[in-house]
């Protein structure tokens, strides 16, 4: 595959992920004993754990791995509070 054959987007904290796979060019069916990989679109949903800061995602695919970077939103992210002592 292709890094334009993916489309990738995110809505509240569901992940969608759609592709492609096409097959070979001039290879016919006919040529095939048997398949081990399928072609066609294909569609992938994920549910995030978590809260994520959407205008930071970022995706890459190399040698025919596509790595999606999430990161937490601000607000998704633990923080410090003081306890302040009362007389």
């Amino acid at each position: 595959m292709n890094p334009e054959d993916f489309d990738l987007s995110i809505t509240g904290e569901t992940l969608t992920m759609k592709g492609e796979r096409k097959r070979p060019e001039g290879v016919s069916d006919e040529s095939y004993r048997r398949q081990e990989r399928q072609f066609g679109r294909w569609t992938r949903t994920v549910s995030l754990p978590d809260r994520v800061d959407s205008a930071q995602v970022s995706a890459a695919f190399a040698q025919g791995l596509l790595t999606i970077t999430l990161p937490k939103a601000e607000s998704a992210k633990p923080r410090q509070i003081s306890v302040k002592a009362t007389v």
